[in-house]
C-alpha cells in the first residue's frame, strides 16, 4: 500500500510539474519613430507556414489605450502579426517578408511592434465625355520585380486595402493607408452581376458596333505597360491622379455549361475573369446564367485572354449537409471539384467567340 501511495504521489508530482502545451505572444503597438501608443489597432495571428488540424479563424485582438494586446493559448510554432489601423500602413505589405515569431510551450513571449504613418493617393475619374464616374472600383498595386522567364508586360502586386476603394458622386477617390513606393492606379468598371439578375444587357441593336468601358491605368491608358508611376513617401499625400476611363470594342462570349458526363446544367453562373498569367488580377469582367439547355451569353467583353468558370447554386428546404441555413444554397463551382473541370480559356481578339464549354459538377448535397 505504501508502495502504491507514493506512486500515485509521484505520478500527481510530475504531472503538476510538467509544462504547459500552449504558450502566449504580448506586445505592445507604438506609432514609428515614436513612443506614442496606437490605441483601437487590430492585431491578427496568423499561422506561418502549413497548419495542422481544422481551420478557423484566426485569433484578433484589439489595442488598449497604451497600445499593448495579448494572445494566450497559442500552440507552439511559428507565427506573423498582422496589425491594422486606418491612417497606417499595414504591417503585411505585399512587397516584404513578413516578420515571424516563435512561440513555445509554457513560455511568454513579448513583441513590439512600430505602425507606419500611410501615404495616401486622391485623384477623379472621368468618362470620355469629361463626366465624372461614380462607383468605379479603384486599386492601386505595386510592379513585381520580374522574373526572367515570366511572360510578356509588367506583373502587378495589389496593395493591401482596409477596405474597397471606390469614386464618390464626384468621381473622386481617395486611397489611404499606403506603404511609401512607386504605385499604379487602376479604375475598374464593374462587370459581374451575381445570382440575383441576369448577366447580359442587350444590345442596342443587332448589326450595331458595341464598345465598353474598361480598366485603365493613370494617366488615362488601357495597355499596363503605358501606366504612369505615383511615388508616394511615408505619410505624405498625392492628390491631382485625375484621368479619364477608356472604351474598347466589346464582343460576346457564349456557350454551354455541361457536367461531367456532358449534360447540360440549368441555372449555373458562369463568370468570366481575367487570365492570371496575362495581368493583374482584377475580378470577374461579366457573368451570364444558363438556361434549361445550359446555353450561356455574356456580353460587353473587351478583347484579351479570360478564364470561364460556372458555379451551380442549389436551394434546400431542410438545412441538409452543407445548407447555410434552412431555405439556403450550395454552391458547387468547376475551380473545386478537382483536375477534371478546370476553367475554361477563352481568347477574344475582334470577334465574338462562341461554342465555350465550361463543365461543372451537378449538385448532389446528400
Amino acid at each position: 500500500m505504501h508502495l502504491v501511495m507514493s506512486f500515485l504521489v509521484a505520478l500527481f508530482i510530475g504531472q503538476a510539474a510538467a509544462p504547459a502545451a500552449t504558450g502566449v505572444i504580448t506586445g505592445r503597438v507604438t506609432a514609428e519613430g515614436t513612443n506614442a501608443p496606437v490605441a483601437g489597432a487590430r492585431v491578427v495571428v496568423m499561422t506561418a507556414g502549413r497548419r495542422a488540424g481544422p481551420m478557423g479563424p484566426p485569433p484578433q485582438a484589439t489595442t488598449d489605450q497604451d497600445g499593448r494586446f495579448a494572445f494566450d493559448k497559442l500552440a507552439p510554432g511559428e507565427y506573423g502579426l498582422n496589425v491594422q489601423k486606418t491612417g497606417f500602413a499595414p504591417t503585411n505589405e505585399s512587397m516584404t517578408r513578413q516578420r515571424t515569431f516563435t512561440v513555445a510551450a509554457g513560455q511568454t513571449l513579448a513583441v513590439d511592434l512600430h505602425l507606419q504613418r500611410g501615404g495616401v493617393i486622391t485623384g477623379r475619374v472621368l468618362d470620355e465625355r469629361g463626366e465624372p464616374m461614380t462607383d468605379v472600383r479603384i486599386m492601386a498595386m505595386r510592379r513585381m520585380p520580374v522574373p526572367i522567364n515570366a511572360g510578356p508586360g509588367p506583373q502587378f502586386l495589389t496593395a493591401p486595402m482596409q477596405w474597397p476603394q471606390q469614386t464618390n458622386d464626384l468621381g473622386e477617390f481617395r486611397v489611404a493607408g499606403l506603404a511609401p513606393g512607386e504605385y499604379v492606379i487602376a479604375a475598374v468598371p464593374y462587370g459581374f452581376s451575381g445570382f440575383g439578375g441576369p448577366g447580359v444587357t442587350p444590345r442596342s441593336s443587332a448589326g450595331a458596333a458595341h464598345t465598353t468601358t474598361v480598366t485603365t491605368f493613370y494617366p488615362g491608358t488601357a495597355d499596363q505597360a503605358d501606366a504612369q508611376v505615383v511615388t508616394v513617401a511615408a505619410g505624405a499625400e498625392v492628390g491631382n491622379i485625375v484621368f479619364a476611363v477608356q472604351t474598347a470594342a466589346a464582343f460576346r462570349v457564349s456557350g454551354i455549361v455541361v457536367d461531367e458526363s456532358g449534360a447540360p446544367i440549368e441555372n449555373a453562373m458562369v463568370m468570366l475573369a481575367g487570365d492570371p498569367h496575362s495581368g493583374p488580377m482584377m475580378g470577374a469582367v461579366g457573368s451570364g446564367r444558363s438556361d434549361a439547355a445550359g446555353r450561356f451569353a455574356i456580353d460587353d467583353v473587351p478583347a484579351g485572354t479570360y478564364r470561364a468558370n460556372a458555379s451551380v447554386m442549389m436551394s434546400s428546404g431542410g438545412g441538409g449537409i452543407g445548407a447555410i441555413s434552412s431555405g439556403g444554397y450550395f454552391s458547387f463551382s468547376s475551380r473545386m471539384t478537382g483536375g477534371i473541370e478546370q476553367p475554361a480559356e477563352v481568347t477574344v481578339t475582334d470577334a465574338d467567340v462562341k461554342g465555350v464549354r465550361v463543365v461543372t459538377r451537378r449538385p448532389n448535397p446528400y
